[in-house]
């Protein structure tokens, strides 16, 4: 539970940090922003991946 914990604090911390590079409409900045944002975002996805396949078999269904 601790992971979970420090992970959000890294994600909240990065996503505040890293906003104004992101909102450059074109040039380094931006991918520069995307780049490190870009690990995140895929952690994110496969901890959702993660917790729909733990939920899965518990769900009521057809």
């Amino acid at each position: 539970m601790k992971k979970y914990a420090a992970l959000a604090i890294v994600l909240a911390v990065a996503s505040t940090a890293f906003a104004p590079a992101m909102a450059a409409d074109d040039g380094p900045a931006k991918k520069l922003g995307n780049a490190i944002v870009w690990p995140f975002k895929k952690m994110g996805q496969g901890l959702k991946a993660v917790g729909n396949g733990i939920k899965k078999p518990f769900k009521k269904g057809s």
